[in-house]
């Protein structure tokens, strides 16, 4: 039986077998479509063929479903399709059947479509990191072997080509519009949609940072949030002028897409109703306050006949108020947690008869390398729920924050697994996933790199404590980084960790974990153009988790103080040749532009490490904790 990925409907293999040439030659029966980007090296697109000379015949059948296709290999290779994309996931699945039969192929019958309509993917392009557009399409191009549908580039501050605000764009630190167009095209040849993607509401704290537009922030001092205090982020939403802002900026990137969607953001306006709104928050309700702000952005955005996509985070607190949104938009509720409640949250949407998705995520971000119980109970909640309450899709988001530390290889478990089971929900789609790394993402021989990543991203099932959105090795890391600055930075440390401090077994334990996997990567035996890179990015993550875990035990009173400086030492010894190692993998995948403002947090870290050995040479045991 073939491997196909993701699986199948239907299935049914028959007698006989169908000889493979060197290169099979087409015939469309309809208007010939451009749907062979990743099959050219079986398929000879060129040759004039006719439909009785011709190995694959591809049938257009308006019942089929829009993405259903049907395949039939006999004497002939029969497509039948509806749409474009029903023809080019046809020839995804036969491109897999040809790759494992070799110079022969089963006749078979394959029917399938699939189970969820919307099957998305969102990277944030924002927190420092810009990918250069080389790795952008090899992302979709991994997409598009999923059979995914949808794809975003999260945007806030200045990551996109504004020609209204040139001032404001980091040299070598945004996507063009040549570029983003460029992308669009790929994306859609390879029959995903590209949608726009621009905050608008929270999130601006770059915007709130210029002299331009400082004025518009509901906080201008900021507010305290989660034990820090964080800059203004949030417009004014009663200022016209936030309108105007948000107008100019539709204005220069609406126009230039195609997709008849947009993603409007709009969430976490953490400072809403504390600021300049505050009394009309009081007197009409935050949630009404935010919804006319919304109501006028919608208006907006309609100008441009998209529809518009809208985080629910604020939404979902006011039920009542929800028949107040425009029947054409769609609420996109998000949670990163394996405990998020998506099918409560559907549940009610649906009741309330608004169109929606569900949006989980890759957990890449705040943890080094992932949270993999997290991601995958996530998605596959995420992917129930929107079935179960007939949902538009699913969006899995990637974010970048607190410098965007994590490389890219952390996201592909989560987004394979995304690909495969919102196309087919079937029980143990888990279990497929380090074959499917090991033989299409990795090509390793050794089949251990797909095992290696996912156990990476369990490290923190040896840490003390559970913590949502992040682990708390990284928080370790975030918040030595951020003491660094603080007048008193070790009591600040102390403050915010002191519950999570790593039993010296811990410790070990992770450490013994941590040397296993970097012998298992030396055992990899990758064949992918990026392998010495992938591996190079592993071994750099780890030292990541390593560094922050020494930090994290820096404090403990539990173990000998003499070891705890060891460990200190040895991070503030490797300071240069870290941050060069970080550099050079950095600019391999990606701008140089927010590099420096990234790898502003790891040299902080590294001076706060300095900064905790001092202390205990100063102070040995003469602290409390």
């Amino acid at each position: 039986m073939y491997k196909i990925y993701p699986n199948v409907k239907k299935i049914f293999l028959e007698q006989g077998e169908f000889l493979v040439k060197e290169k099979l030659t087409v015939f469309f029966q309809d208007e010939k479509e451009n749907v062979f980007t990743l099959t050219k090296e079986f398929i000879d697109e060129k040759k004039k063929v006719t439909e009785t000379t011709a190995d694959i015949i591809f049938i257009k059948d308006a019942q089929l479903g829009e993405e259903a296709y049907k395949l039939e290999v006999k004497e002939k290779i029969y497509i039948y399709y509806q749409t474009r994309r029903g023809a080019l996931f046809a020839l995804q699945t036969l491109k897999q059947i040809v790759s494992q039969g070799k110079t022969k192929i089963n006749h078979l019958q394959i029917f399938d479509e699939p189970d969820i309509k919307i099957r998305g993917y969102m990277l944030d392009i924002s927190r420092d990191k810009v990918p250069k557009i080389t790795t952008i399409k090899s992302i979709i191009s991994r997409m598009a072997e999923l059979k995914m549908n949808h794809f975003e580039l999260y945007v806030e501050g200045f990551s996109f080509e504004y020609q209204s605000f040139p001032q404001f764009l980091e040299e070598d630190g945004y996507i063009s519009i040549k570029e983003y167009q460029e992308l669009e095209k790929y994306a859609n040849d390879l029959g995903i949609d590209m949608v726009p993607n621009q905050n608008g509401f929270g999130h601006m704290a770059k915007w709130l940072a210029t002299e331009e537009f400082k004025d518009l922030a509901e906080c201008p001092e900021g507010i305290f949030l989660w034990g820090r205090h964080r800059k203004p982020s949030t417009l004014n939403p009663l200022d016209p002028r936030s309108l105007e802002l948000i107008t100019r900026m539709y204005s220069d990137m609406l126009p230039y897409t195609k997709s008849s969607c947009f993603n409007m953001n709009f969430d976490e306006p953490f400072e809403l109703g504390k600021g300049k709104s505050k009394e009309e928050c009081e007197k009409r309700g935050i949630g009404n306050v935010y919804i006319d702000y919304v109501l006028k952005a919608y208006e907006i955005i309609k100008q441009y006949q998209k529809t518009p996509l809208i985080w629910g985070d604020v939404l979902i607190k006011h039920p009542d108020l929800l028949s107040r949104l425009p029947k054409d938009m769609i609420f996109v509720d998000w949670g990163y947690d394996a405990t998020h409640p998506f099918d409560k949250n559907l549940s009610l949407l649906k009741k309330l008869g608004i169109r929606f998705m569900a949006a989980p995520g890759t957990t890449s971000w705040s943890s080094f390398t992932a949270r993999n119980r997290d991601w995958s109970e996530n998605i596959t909640n995420a992917c129930l729920a929107v079935k179960q309450h007939g949902g538009e899709g699913v969006l899995l988001t990637d974010w970048g924050d607190f410098g965007h530390l994590q490389f890219l290889p952390i996201s592909y478990p989560g987004l394979v697994y995304m690909g495969l089971y919102s196309w087919r929900m079937k029980e143990g789609t888990y279990l497929s996933l380090k074959d499917y790394l090991n033989a299409y993402i990795f090509a390793d021989k050794a089949e251990i790199m797909g095992e290696c990543l996912l156990d990476l991203g369990n490290y923190y099932r040896f840490e003390k404590d559970y913590r949502s959105n992040g682990t708390p090795t990284f928080y370790h890391f975030m918040w030595a980084s951020l003491a660094n600055g603080e007048k008193d930075k070790i009591q600040y440390y102390i403050d915010r960790v002191k519950t999570t401090f790593l039993s010296e077994k811990k410790f070990n334990l992770m450490q013994k974990f941590l040397d296993f996997k970097e012998y298992e990567l030396e055992l990899t035996e990758m064949n992918c153009n990026d392998a010495d890179l992938v591996k190079a990015e592993m071994k750099q993550a780890i030292r990541f988790i390593r560094m922050a875990q020494k930090v994290n035990i820096g404090l403990n009173k539990k173990i000998d103080v003499r070891l705890r400086k060891k460990y200190l030492e040895e991070i503030v010894s490797v300071k240069k040749q870290f941050i060069n190692e970080q550099k050079r993998l950095w600019h391999i995948r990606n701008k140089s532009g927010g590099f420096e403002d990234s790898i502003f947090l790891v040299t902080e870290f590294i001076d706060f490490a300095e900064s905790m050995l001092e202390f205990l040479n100063r102070r040995g045991e003469d602290y409390e904790i």
